[in-house]
This record gives structure tokens, C-alpha cells and sequence, in this order.
């Protein structure tokens, strides 16, 4: 894996998500090979939460306003798929679509990292920012890889179809709506869901 595509994680929270990719590697083999045993399970992409939580201020008197949220909550939706991306690529074996993605998309993702970087500065108030930070984007990549292991078998067939989805985008409005848009899944839910006969 390039060492540039490593380069917005930082310190422990790297640290950390080795040390959590290790939890899914060893069943990393028996996952893929039971997937390949499994043919009725169907992926759905997206294996992340699409809207990420932001984490709120240290302080109420810490405010945002309502377009800064709406830039803020976008920079960490990219992160947060930068983050499963991550994830899966050391738990399936996806490290060149990594990279692809990466170097597709390298410039959109450290932008959103600069707002996400800032965002912490300011939300941190007094305390440390990149301490806080730290914090998050290790309890994130925690959170994905627990919600991966949930997903046994499929999770590297859905980790396939969302790198297949990401690495066909021609533009970062396309990656913009993606981490914006409901999972396929929920899609289909609300659609099912709507009345189909006209009322009158």
C-alpha cells in the first residue's frame, strides 16, 4: 500500500485501526471463503452509515452555522467512507482499490480532512482538537470493523460492490452524492413504500 494514501491518519488512530483490522484479518481467508460458498447472499453496497455522526461542541457557546453544518457534515461523510474504504481494504485484501480510489480522489478527501481537522479546532474550544480527533477516527474505524464482523460472509462481496460503485465515479459530485444519498437498501425500503396508486 503507498504510503501517501496512509497520510490523514495519524499516530494512535492509525495505530489503532491496524490493530482493529487485525481482529478481522485473521477471519479475513474463512470470510472470503465462505462468501465464495454462499452465492445466494446477495451485496448491497454501502457497509458504512451514510450520514456520519458529527460529534458535538465541547461547549453550547461553540456555534456553527446552518451552511457551516452542512459543509461540516458532508466532510465527515467522505471521511467516514475514506474510513470503511480503509477498513476493508486491510480486511478483504482491497488495498489496490484503495489506492485507486485514493489517487482518484485524493484531493476531495484531504479537502474534506481540512474541514473535518478544522472543525475540531473549533469544537474543541480549549482542549486539544487533534486529541479529540484522534479519538474519533479511531472509535470510527472501531465502529466499522464491529459492523463488519456482524456482516460475516458478505461483508468482503459488499465491501466489493462498494469499491466497484466508488471507483467508477468520474467527479466528486458523483463521490458527494454517493456519501450523501440512502444506501441502496434503505432506497428500495422507501420506494416499496410509496403509494403507487394515484390519490385521489
Amino acid at each position: 500500500m503507498q504510503t501517501t494514501s496512509l497520510a490523514p491518519l495519524r499516530g494512535k488512530a492509525l495505530l489503532s485501526l491496524g490493530l482493529t483490522a487485525l481482529v478481522l484479518a485473521g477471519c479475513a481467508k474463512h470470510t472470503q471463503k465462505a462468501a465464495t460458498l454462499a452465492p445466494g447472499a446477495a451485496p448491497v453496497g454501502h457497509v458504512y452509515p451514510v450520514a456520519v455522526d458529527v460529534p458535538p461542541p465541547v461547549s453550547s457557546k461553540i456555534k456553527f452555522s446552518s451552511a457551516q453544518h452542512e459543509q461540516i457534515q458532508q466532510a465527515f461523510n467522505v471521511i467516514g467512507l475514506k474510513s470503511a474504504l480503509m477498513v476493508a481494504a486491510l480486511t478483504c485484501g482491497e488495498q489496490d482499490q484503495y489506492d485507486a480510489f485514493m489517487h482518484s480522489f485524493q484531493p476531495h478527501v484531504l479537502a474534506a480532512q481540512h474541514q473535518v481537522d478544522a472543525y475540531f479546532r473549533k469544537a474543541s474550544g480549549r482542549m486539544s482538537g487533534q486529541k479529540l480527533e484522534d479519538a474519533y477516527v479511531t472509535q470510527l474505524a472501531n465502529n466499522q470493523t464491529i459492523a463488519g464482523m456482524a456482516q460475516g460472509a458478505t461483508f468482503c462481496l459488499n465491501n466489493s460492490v462498494e469499491f466497484q460503485a466508488v471507483l467508477a465515479f468520474k467527479s466528486t459530485i458523483e463521490l458527494d452524492r454517493f456519501v450523501t444519498d440512502l444506501p441502496p437498501a434503505a432506497a428500495a425500503q422507501v420506494a416499496s413504500a410509496t403509494p403507487t396508486t394515484p390519490v385521489p
